[in-house]
């Protein structure tokens, strides 16, 4: 098992600062963001073990052609283009191969690549204009079309949501969305943060453990597929009842990211759950996926959250799983 941290490589980096950041940390590499379409040319390729793709919580209505409903959140030419990269689900395609070109260049082992659609007043109603399984069904044909852009042995990871597409994590939807995959270099990016968020009467720690190990359960034989796993705590159904229903008058990106920032908390788990979601679903790679105080890596909530691993497989006696952890 490798622990990584998520990281954008800046203009002004090294691969010696990357390296030694990781290794101040304790950890094996980073999970690289790249949401562009163009390779940037920058350090950090040996310490790239994954690569995080772009995302577009708001596509479907797009795909699908249903202006009426895109247009409200899109109402003019440019604004469209700025978000997806051209006018026509067809150059939207090129925009997702041009973003697959663009990890792979950073030769990863894995991308990662969520599995949701939401409008932006979807996030506060709750109320979707598709089913978990009309994503699932759409995602898989997007995937198809575009697959080709990446090397074969690049593991493509998908990655569930609080929103229609993997959400929960039910084995009838995984299990569904793999028979459309048809098979090839793919799995599951558990992210253990979106799957609490799925659960608004989660209290505690130990509530979320016990909700995320008996998800992972109840897949069976289908944990399999479960390659990596972003690890943080989301503890926030009070904020969510409180919000449910409560539209904002004027539905901006900066009251939506704070919006979406306060149902997705990117916390780090300070007890032995953080161990006892780990060893259930014993993913090849877990990225420290958190938000700090402020600008810059979040080191003191990484090192929170590693120490809480650490506490968690001491107390079980279980060290065969936690070989990535080295102790400085």
């Amino acid at each position: 098992m490798k622990q990584l941290m998520s990281y954008y490589v800046m203009d002004d980096d090294t691969d010696e600062k990357i390296r030694e950041m990781t290794n101040n940390l304790g950890l094996d590499g980073i999970e690289s963001l790249v949401y562009g379409t163009k390779s940037r040319d920058l350090p950090g390729k040996e310490s790239t073990i994954g690569c995080h793709l772009n995302y577009w919580p708001d596509w479907m209505n797009f795909w699908l052609g249903k202006r009426e409903l895109f247009e409200e959140e899109f109402p003019t030419r440019d604004s469209l283009i700025s978000y997806y990269g051209g006018e026509t689900p067809e150059e939207w395609l090129e925009t997702i191969r041009g973003n697959l070109r663009a990890a792979s260049r950073e030769e990863p082992k894995y991308v990662v690549w969520h599995v949701a659609d939401c409008m932006a007043r979807e996030a506060w109603t709750g109320k979707f204009h598709y089913t978990d399984k009309e994503v699932l069904f759409e995602t898989a044909r997007i995937y198809s079309l575009v697959k080709n852009a990446l090397p074969s042995n690049v593991t493509v990871l998908f990655e569930n949501i609080f929103w229609p597409g993997l959400n929960a994590l039910s084995t009838e939807n995984v299990d569904y969305f793999f028979s459309l995959l048809g098979g090839g270099n793919v799995g599951l990016l558990l992210d253990t943060g979106h799957l609490m968020n799925t659960n608004p009467d989660i209290r505690d720690e130990k509530d979320g453990a016990d909700y995320v190990t008996k998800v992972i359960k109840n897949l069976g034989s289908m944990k399999d597929l479960i390659l990596g796993m972003h690890l943080s705590c989301s503890i926030s159904g009070e904020y969510r009842k409180r919000a449910a229903g409560n539209i904002p008058a004027e539905i901006t990106p900066e009251v939506i990211s704070r919006h979406i920032s306060s149902i997705d908390r990117h916390e780090p788990f300070r007890t032995e759950a953080a161990a006892r979601i780990v060893e259930a679903a014993e993913p090849s790679y877990v990225t420290h996926e958190l938000f700090g105080k402020g600008p810059g890596i979040p080191e003191e909530e990484i090192k929170i959250q590693m120490n809480a691993m650490k506490k968690g497989y001491n107390s079980c006696n279980r060290f065969s799983l936690f070989v990535a952890y080295r102790e400085k």
